[in-house]
Order: structure tokens, then sequence, then C-alpha cells
């Protein structure tokens, strides 16, 4: 059972999408507001980022859309660039292959590392054929290396992946192609461009990683420019600590870095888990590990990092949430007060499961750090993150719950004739989503439950001026799991396989035991 699909609860999340990176060897300004304009104006397509950089001459523009529309957008930026850009002009040190010097796509959102390869061909093939162009497979070293006074060999050399095999001194050639998750990262160093080259050869040794040497002409100053081709396997944290090594083996500085464009969110807080570790800092919110990591990297070094405009999931409005999750508790509690069947018991459950866990956190961080419980800081730091990760887990079953059954109305009201074998799909699809509306509330149970063991630590030794809200947040908890508990139960009896139905209702039962075990004996243990 895909119980995942069902427990996703932000609607963009559901859509497939696709992050796109332009880069143009340009940066006049009435160019890149042409090319902001053609990506905006792209039905569907959402501009992220707009980064033009004077001193390299280069501008990255980077946009999300559907399969179909991020084409669409990259191609409007394409027919932007081949009017306004004449690459014989350009002055910039990075010595780019092209007026529209490469196209990336990434995977944003329910999209196939394979699906991205064809989305990239299909934007070749008609950039190609527009603009009657030579196209390169990004990562082609003979043609990228070559520098552009050598570029027409080069294209003479290398046949291109589409267009002509022809070079246009204006145009030059662009390079296309696909990363798994795609960021541009520079390091900044005070040394030589041999010294910066050493270091690129030990960066280089990876797969998912190009770097390359940028001298700036303000007395020694180079930059790593870094190319991450999946940050999922090559890190912020990586990058940084690899040239701190070799610049620190040669005796040179080390002086900040920049991301150019933007950024996942993820690549931060896995860079930000790293120094977390390294460090032996206790930092559990999200706001607090961006902040600490933008500061470890010293990504304010050549500009303000401002994350609500780097952070691709921040501004895109990722934020995770659902309708439920980001509506008022006015409006939460009138759409549980309506005269519909969802949201209902399921989605409440959920939420006072949370309150319970929030409550237990909230007692936590207000025992932590006080010097009269010292002694137990070592295990209010191990119970906390749990917590928290337990909370940002239990509050998108809110949305699930009633999502799941939504769905299973939709299933019942499917056709079912045996003619055509519609009956059959009815059945499966009817069994599926009853199986999820069970799933989630089980998640429920399970989240709740694992719960027990960090709020009896901290009834042992806690802030007791916080007595009744640790009281508050057993009884919510309790309350919960079974709210949960019958909402398994309730479901069960139209499941048809009995041995599934043995296993699921012997699983909630076991929980349920545990909690009737738990929270009477926590409740008189705070009463002492």
């Amino acid at each position: 059972i895909n119980t995942n699909y069902f427990i996703q609860t932000n609607l963009r999340d559901m859509e497939r999408l696709v992050y796109c990176v332009v880069v143009v060897s340009d940066t006049r300004q009435e160019l890149v507001e042409a090319v902001t304009e053609a990506v905006c104006h792209t039905e569907s397509c959402i501009l992220v980022h707009v980064h033009a950089d004077k001193g390299a001459d280069r501008m990255v523009a980077s946009f999300v859309g559907s399969p179909e529309t991020v084409v669409e957008g990259a191609l409007n930026a394409a027919v932007i660039v081949q009017r306004s850009v004449d690459m014989r002009y350009h002055k910039g040190p990075l010595n780019p292959v092209g007026a529209l010097h490469s196209v990336i796509f990434s995977p944003f959102s329910n999209i196939a590392p394979q699906q991205c390869e064809d989305i990239a061909n299909t934007f070749s093939h008609n950039m190609a054929d527009l603009l009657e162009v030579p196209v390169y497979q990004f990562n082609c070293s003979p043609v990228e290396d070559a520098g552009y006074e050598n570029l027409p060999a080069a294209i003479e050399n290398n046949e291109p992946t589409f267009g002509p095999k022809e070079f246009h001194p204006a145009w030059g050639t662009t390079l296309v192609g696909t990363a798994r998750s795609y960021l541009m990262f520079n390091v900044n160093v005070i040394g030589t461009r041999d010294q910066a080259n050493k270091i690129c050869r030990q960066l280089n040794n990876r797969t998912d990683l190009r770097a390359r040497t940028v001298l700036l002409e303000d007395g020694g100053n180079a930059v790593i420019g870094c190319e991450i081709l999946d940050c999922s396997t090559c890190g912020l944290n990586e990058v940084m600590e690899t040239v701190r090594t070799q610049a620190s083996q040669q005796s040179i500085a080390v002086v900040g870095s920049h991301i150019v464009g933007s950024v996942p969110l993820q690549a931060l807080i896995k860079a930000a888990d790293f120094y977390i570790e390294q460090e032996n800092v206790f930092l559990v919110k999200e706001q607090q590990k961006i902040r600490f990591v933008i500061d470890r990297l010293g990504l304010n070094s050549v500009s303000e990092f401002k994350p609500d405009s780097k952070v691709i999931e921040y501004v895109l409005g990722v934020n995770r949430h659902g309708p439920l999750q980001s509506s008022t508790i006015t409006q939460f509690v009138e759409s549980i007060g309506s005269r519909t069947s969802s949201p209902g018991g399921g989605s409440v459950a959920a939420l006072v499961t949370a309150l319970g866990v929030s409550l237990g956190q909230m007692t936590g961080w207000m025992t932590y750090g006080s010097k009269k419980h010292e002694q137990c800081e070592a295990s209010i730091k191990t119970i906390l993150p749990t917590l928290h990760k337990t909370i940002d887990q239990l509050l998108p079953l809110i949305d699930a719950d009633a999502m799941a059954f939504n769905n299973y109305l939709v299933a019942q009201k499917l056709p079912g004739s045996a003619a055509d074998g519609a009956d059959q799909r009815r059945k499966e699809a009817l069994d599926e989503a009853l199986l999820t509306i069970i799933h989630v509330p089980m998640k429920i149970m399970e989240l709740g439950s694992s719960c027990w063991a960090g709020i009896e630590t901290l009834s042992q030794s806690y802030n007791t001026s916080l007595k009744s809200d640790l009281q508050v947040a057993v009884k919510c908890l309790e309350a919960g799991i079974w709210g949960a508990y019958k909402n398994v139960m309730i479901n069960l009896d139209d499941v048809s396989d009995e041995s599934m139905k043995q296993d699921l209702a012997g699983k909630a039962r076991k929980l349920m035991e545990h909690t009737e075990t738990m929270a009477p004996r926590l409740l008189a243990q705070l009463e002492q």
C-alpha cells in the first residue's frame, strides 16, 4: 500500500514538478528583466531566484514547472537570450561556451531521473530546431574545456547532440543536461590560481561534483566554483571541509562561501546536522539549524544570505502544511463541526496526540538549561529531538486522515461492470483506500506510543511549576491514541482478508494496552 501518497499533505508536492537552472553569459539589467519576464509569463512556471553576477558577467535563473511547461519556460528564456546576447562582446572570467551557457533539469517533486533526461532531450531538440544552433550534452569536456576562442574547432571535432554542426560567433553553443539535485556553490580563498587549481583537482575526484578556479582581479582572491550534481550524496559541508583541508595544507585562507542561485532546504539541513554533531551543540528547530549553517559555511561573506529568497521550498511556499494543518484554530474547529464526515475523528486524534507531545516538549525545554536540573540535561537532550520529530510527523496526519477518507468516497463512486473489468478495478481501489484509512490512524497510534518513554523520563525530573502542563500532556496523548484506536477498529470490520484483519487488530490492541498501562501510571506518579 502506497501510504506515503496519502500522507503527503501539500498539494504542490502531489504535482509532477521539475527544477530548471538557466545560466546566461550576460548581466545587463534589461536582459535580466526580459529573461525573468519570459519565465514568469510561462503558464505554471514559478520563478525561484535570479542571480546576476556582474563580476563574472553571468546570470543564473532558476524556476520550477511541470514537465511540459518547464521546457516552454526554458525555450522562452533561450529566445530572449538569442535576441539580446552577443558572445563577441563577452568579458567575464568564466569562459562560457555560449550566450546560453547551460540549462540543467533536476527532479523536484514526483519526477524520476529518467523522466528528467527525457525532458532535457525534448528541450534540446526543440531549441536546436527553433534557434538552429548546436546543443551538447552537459559535462561534454572537449567542448566545455575548449575555451571560446577554440570553440569552432571543438564543434568541428565533436558531433552535437542536437542541431547543426556549426559555430555561430554571436551564440556559441549550449550545454544541456540533468542532475539529481543541482546546486552552484562557490568557496572563496586567498591564493593563486595554481593553489586553487590544486584544490579543484582534489574536489574533481568525485563524480557528483565539478570544480573549477575563477581568479578575481582584486588582489589574489580566487573562487573555487563548484557544481554539485547530487546534493544527497555530496553535501555542502563535504565541499567546504575538503577545501579547508586542502587550503590548510597550502597555508592559504578560506574566506567564506556563496550559493549561486537557490538551494534545496535539505542541503542546508544536512550540512547543519554535520556541524551540530561535529561541535556537539544542541539544536533542534529548523530555523536554528539554518542560522547555524549559514555561519559555519560563511554564506554571508559575499552578500547577505536570505533564506526566504534563497531556499527553494521557502520561495515556493512548500511548507509541508496541508489545508487543515495550515488553517487557523477557528477554521479547523468550524470544519470539524460542519455538516460533513471529513475531517472527523481521525484528524482530531492526530491533533490531540500532537498537542500532548507538544506539551511534553514544552516541559522539556523549560527544564533544560536550568541549574536546578543539570543532572538530567543529558536525558532531556535525547528526548527533545525525538519529541520534535514526532510532532513534525503527526501534524501532516491531520490532513492525511481526511484525505484518505475522501479517497475512499471517490473509490466508492467508481463504476462497476463485470463486462469490462471495472468491477475488479473498483474493488481493488476500495481495498487500497480502506487499508489507507486504517494505516493513517495506526500511524498516529505508533507515533504517540513511541513518546511514552520520553514523557516518563521527563516526569521523573522536571520543572515542577509545569506539573499541570505535563498532566495535560499525558491525558492528551492518551485521548489521541484512544481516538486513533477507535478509528482503526471501526474500519477493520470492512476488511475482507481475515488474516490481515487479525494482524492489524492485534497490533492496534497492543499499542492501546501500552497506553492504558502508561497513562494511569504517569498520572499517579505526577500526583505524588
